[in-house]
């Protein structure tokens, strides 16, 4: 079956670029490059020139691409023959012509082995490319929209430049009897939307903004997502927008939003009834900024069979990791907001819907204001800083488990302006304190920072660096890698405690000593209220140390996770 998975893969790569719009292709003769060869052969949209030298084609596209501003589609065996492209690419990248390369490849398991033909494709061309993608090898099982979404990214980022996709093919290559033997068909349409549409501006693609302008304004269950914002004015237009549409809104722990009477703050935990997800789908979505810190809003969001998924943001980064985007539109927040309220009419069609989450949002805080008042646990001290910081005042939420509870129990309901930062490009646990530092030395009001003990023990330098600010340290030390705990392991064997539990037995009294920092440990939850408020009134930074127990918070967090999904289907 692998010449059939191979057929299938070329033809959904091939009809995808047409699909956006490429219809202009040069080849030359290679096995390797077989399947994409004949898929753009056999489109009916698809223009193919065939030469025999690669060197001259890859500047027969750049040519093509010099005159007509759209990228002609280099297609080339593995191997040396790659390699003669090489000037061409160049020549596209510093004069930003448009260009794509689809580079044929042999399979990982032959890379680094000696195997004949087969040399280092990943980055062949090195920096001059504008985007890079290895393409792993198709299996029985194609994933369909991976693919799709893939390519539009690629045309997205050939507008003024080369794009390299490396295409990974496994033998058999072809059928043994090409002509005969049939492939598996993939139907070219005559005139199909790509995957994922991309625009650089509302208003610069008319056609686009009618389309979307009409599916907004027919929108029956229209929703709004915020992830990561980059300024309180994204915060803003995002917030008048939706006060103009009468939409929920869904905002990111990193997103400030000040539309209290449409936000939903406690998503994470409603949305894990399926009960409740499987009712409540919308049929628009728009999508403002970053990446989610939620998984669970993300699998809800790409579960939602809605129409038009429209992800608006300035970054040039794809931001698509379930490749559920149809419109990619990539603007400032506040002119795309203005563009849409000057366009639409207001229409709170869909009051009902939206008041469907803002009750099940209020049945959620009741539960969580009556479980998490009382015991000292990690979902409850974020639930006090929840009523303890106020709009001059601002968190840091480390990676791995801080950032997640700040998520599911932050509660903006109240005290809706304060900001929350976090390192979420990469997540990476390392350089928390430091990155913390940098934040304080621009703001002239103290914020807290929680983190946990493995992110206190990667950075405990940094600690230098914060002796002239106002930052209180909250350390949440369950004595290891407590977010392992929430894995579906066994969590009793020895081997898991040893490998990533990696228990350490250690206190941090002595090293806020050692950095002149005032400490605290906090045994009850009342105490760490007083704790917090003499810190945050004091100038200079705090140290609050807070000891749990990695199994006892899985439990709880499950707890309240069932708890959540058992009141939210009691109501709907």
């Amino acid at each position: 079956m692998t010449s059939h998975v191979n057929a299938e893969r070329a033809r959904l790569i091939i009809d995808e670029l047409v699909r956006c719009g490429i219809d202009q292709f040069i080849l030359a003769p290679g096995f390797r490059s077989a399947p994409l060869a004949l898929a753009a052969v056999s489109h009916p949209a698809s223009h193919v020139t065939v030469h025999f030298d690669e060197r001259g084609n890859a500047f027969f596209a750049l040519g093509h691409g010099r005159a007509t501003l759209k990228p002609c589609v280099w297609i080339t065996t593995s191997g040396t023959a790659a390699v003669n492209g090489f000037p061409a690419v160049v020549e596209s990248a510093m004069d930003e012509v448009p260009m794509i390369c689809l580079t044929a490849d042999r399979p990982p398991e032959l890379r680094d082995t000696g195997s004949n033909q087969t040399i280092d494709q990943v980055h062949l061309f090195g920096h001059y490319p504008k985007w890079f993608a290895d393409l792993p090898p198709p299996s029985s099982q194609e994933d369909e929209e991976f693919i799709r979404s893939t390519i539009d990214y690629a045309v997205f980022q050939a507008r003024n430049g080369p794009v390299h996709l490396n295409c990974m093919f496994r033998e058999p290559l072809l059928e043994v009897d090409y002509k005969e033997k049939s492939i598996p068909e993939i139907p070219w349409p005559d005139r199909a939307r790509p995957q994922t549409h991309y625009s650089t501006q509302m208003g610069a693609n008319v056609n686009l903004e009618d389309e979307l302008v009409k599916k907004i304004q027919g929108a029956e269950r229209g929703m709004i997502v915020a992830g990561r914002l980059q300024t309180l004015d994204e915060g803003k237009a995002i917030s008048q927008l939706a006060l103009h549409l009468g939409w929920p809104v869904l905002p990111d722990v990193c997103a400030t939003i000040e539309a209290p009477d449409l936000e939903v703050n406690f998503f994470d935990l409603i949305v894990r009834s399926k009960l409740f997800a499987d009712r409540n789908f919308p049929d628009v979505i728009l999508h403002f900024g970053g990446p989610l810190v939620s998984k669970e809003l993300q699998k809800y969001l790409v579960s939602a069979p809605s129409s038009t998924y429209a992800l608006i943001t300035p970054s040039y980064n794809r931001i698509d990791p379930f490749h559920a985007v149809t419109d990619r539109i990539q603007e400032a927040i506040p002119d795309f907001c203005r563009a849409i309220k000057n366009r639409l009419s207001v229409n709170h069609s869909g009051s009902t819907w939206r008041d469907v989450w803002l009750h099940a949002d209020s049945i959620i805080q009741e539960l969580l204001s009556s479980t998490l008042r009382e015991d000292l646990s990690e979902p409850s001290i974020v639930w006090e800083l929840s009523h303890l910081v106020d709009k001059s005042n601002w968190i840091f939420g480390a990676s791995s488990m801080p950032i997640r509870d700040l998520q599911i129990f932050l509660s903006r309901r109240e005290k809706i302006n304060f900001s929350v930062f976090s390192n979420r490009g990469a997540s990476g646990i390392d350089g928390t304190l430091a990155t913390v530092s940098g934040i304080a030395q621009t703001r002239s009001e103290g914020g807290t920072v929680l983190l946990g003990d493995l992110a206190m023990l990667h950075d405990l330098n940094s600690l230098s660096l914060l002796k002239d600010k106002n930052v209180t340290i909250v350390v949440i030390n369950n004595n290891g890698g407590g977010i392992f705990h929430m894995l579906p392991l066994a969590l009793n064997r020895e081997d898991f405690e040893k490998v990533l539990g990696t228990p350490h037995n250690m206190n941090f009294q002595c090293v806020a000593e050692q950095f002149q920092i005032p400490y605290s440990l906090a045994g009850s939850l009342e105490q760490f209220r007083k704790t917090w408020c003499l810190a945050a009134s004091t100038p200079g930074p705090s140290l609050i140390e807070v000891q749990t127990n990695r199994k006892e918070n899985a439990m709880l967090h499950k707890k309240l996770y069932d708890l959540a999904v058992e009141r939210i289907e009691a109501i709907f």
